[in-house]
This record gives C-alpha cells, structure tokens and sequence, in this order.
C-alpha cells in the first residue's frame, strides 16, 4: 500500500492481516496499524476527456474531492481499495458480443452515446480516439463490481463512481456504455456469492437500462424514483417505479420511505446496490435536470435514510454515484460517504471540527 491506495490483489498478499476495520501494514521499522474503509476507487476514475477532444461538465473528480474532503476534516489517511478492470468475458454475461465489438472499434458509437456536437467535441483536438474509452468503463465497473463484494463481507461499502444504468444489452445511451450494476449482478450470481439483489435507483433520471436488463428476472427487484418530467421521455417499466413531478419535490422523502418499504414487503434481498445520483442537487449543472431541484439537507437526509434502512436489518448495501454534473455535486456524494463510514464506525461520529450527523 502507498499513498493511502490498496490495490485489489493486495486484501490476499502475505502481509496483510485484517481484522474487523483495522488491518497491520509491515513496514520497514516494523508495522503499521491502520483503519480499513470499505471504499473502491482509483486515481484513474478522473478521465482526461481532453485527451479525447471532449469538453462536457462530467464531475468525474467527485471520489477525489470526497477523499479529500474526508482527510482534511477527519485528520487521518483514508486508504480505499484500487480495483482490477472487469473483462470482457465478464462484460458478455450482459452485453451482446457484437455492441462490446463496436465499443472497441468504431468511434461513431461512443459519439451517439455521449450526444456530442461540435459545441463539446474537437477529435481534431483529440489525443486518443473515443475508442479509448473502453478501459476507463471496464475499471469502474470493475470498481462496482469488488464494492458489492466488500458489502457482502463489510455490511456496507462504496465504489466513488459507476452507476451506467442507461446502457442496454446491444447499446449504449445517456453517457452510459456498459451497465456496471447489471455486471457486478450477474457475475455474483456466476460466482455463487449472491443471488438475489435490490437496485434502489435515486438518479434524476430512470434507471431504464436496469429496468430492462431484469425485467425478467425473478431474482433481482428494481427500483427506481425519478423525474417524470425528465429524459428519457418513454420509460422503461421497473419492478417498482416512482414518477416525481416537479410540484412534489417537497414530497420526494415521503415517497421514496414509502417506496423501500413496498419493496420490502415484495421481496427479499440479499444484496442492496445504490445507486445514489447527485443530478437531484440544486447545484447541479445539467440543463435537462432542471425539473428536479432538491437541497444538500434532503438528499443528506435521503441518502442517510437508505443507508440506514438496510444497515439496521443487516442487509448488505453497495453505492455507486451514478449521475451528477458540475462543480458542486461532488458535496452530495461527500455526506453519503462519510455517513456510510460512521454508521460502520471507521469513521467517528463527530468530526474534528465539531460537525456531527
């Protein structure tokens, strides 16, 4: 481990002994004891999208805005894990053989996917074609894939980034290319280690991609609250799905409790992924997100209301960030991490300024 960074391969090499939170480093004075967090993420999550001739106002510097949230108001090193990509053996339990083809191979697809016009996009410009935007999909979704893992041993854990929940078997929209949720899904269900899972989608926008991938599957209930007056216009059809007007955001709380506790009585998980999108925030900087506009204190009290509903009845959960654009969203995400942290007690209740729940 360097620089507060744990890669994957590393939770098994011999000098790691864990247990609980707490896990010895050897070092060459000795060892080192060190809090263990339960959070996914790789300096490689912030894409360079100028080297792809891309200018749009992804916030994909949200996990290390959070990391660095995190140390400077809790005083102490907060290590995360570094995930392997997924392969692409892993992306067919999903997606068709010849859509993965095409992600690899031809710009033009990448272009419908991100909507790009020539007001945010100069391949003249460009360092690397959109091509190459392969492995920066494939290593977040591996991201998703080991924080359901951590959850299933943790209780709770996050990856800082993922959440593709637009993307379809045989294509790609909403800046989504490949369904990180649905992969991380199939391949525990492969591997044994899980069957039956919860997706709880809080994005501004249906989670359509998820609705459709499971929609025939017994196994996995979908949930998704969402704009009714946002993209898309045809939504796709859930297990259980929350259409909110822009006149009942005040009741968004009411209807999301009302929502998890149908869900419950409808079905039993094993396994919870959270897909907790910050484009609901007042600041966000999409245009198209503009029929829902909520406060940092309802999405702190969404986000603290989801982790603990399932924290307190021992039901694992994974989050992801899903969407969220622009320059403040990042704080969204920030009070549901540190959260997550303090209801699994790596983080004190109280922070070193004072601050509390």
């Amino acid at each position: 481990m360097t620089g507060g960074f744990l890669r994957e391969q590393e939770l098994h090499a011999p000098w790691w002994v864990c247990t609980c939170f707490l896990y010895c480093v050897r070092t060459e004075g000795g060892f080192l004891l060190l809090v263990y967090f339960p959070l996914v993420y790789s300096p490689r999550y912030i894409t360079d999208l100028p080297k792809f001739g891309m200018r749009r106002p992804f916030a994909l510097n949200r996990g290390e805005r959070v990391l660095r949230r995190l140390t400077e108001e809790f005083a102490q090193t907060i290590t995360v894990t570094e995930p392997p990509p997924i392969t692409a053996t892993d992306a067919l339990l999903v997606h068709t053989p010849e859509y993965l083809d095409s992600l690899r191979e031809d710009v033009s697809v990448w272009e419908d996917l991100f909507e790009l016009s020539d007001d945010d996009y100069s391949p003249e410009t460009a360092r690397c074609p959109l091509t190459g935007m392969w492995d920066d999909v494939v290593l977040k979704s591996g991201g998703t894939y080991l924080a359901t893992k951590l959850a299933l041993t943790h209780r709770l854990a996050a990856s800082l980034g993922g959440g593709f929940h637009h993307a379809f078997p045989g294509e790609g929209r909403g800046f989504c290319a490949i369904h990180d949720v649905a992969i991380a899904i199939r391949k525990l269900q492969s591997e044994q280690l899980c069957r039956k899972v919860l997706t709880v989608d809080l994005d501004f926008h249906q989670g359509d991609g998820t609705a459709v991938i499971f929609g025939q599957d017994p196994d996995v209930f979908t949930v998704s609250l969402h704009s009714a007056e946002g993209w898309p216009s045809k939504k796709s059809k859930s297990d259980l799905d929350v259409a909110i007007y822009k006149t009942e955001a005040h009741l968004y709380q009411e209807k999301l409790e009302e929502a998890i506790s149908q869900a419950m009585s409808r079905f039993t998980p094993e396994l919870v992924i959270f897909l907790a999108g910050s484009d609901l925030y007042e600041l966000d900087e999409l245009p198209g997100t503009r029929f829902m506009r909520l406060s940092l204190s309802q999405l702190r009290c969404r986000d603290k209301f989801v982790i603990d509903y399932f924290f307190d009845r021992n039901i694992p959960l994974a989050m992801v960030f899903a969407g969220g654009y622009g320059e403040h969203v990042w704080e969204v995400h920030y009070y549901a991490v540190r959260h997550l942290l303090q209801r699994l007690g790596t983080l004190p209740a109280v922070s070193g300024d004072g601050t509390t729940e």
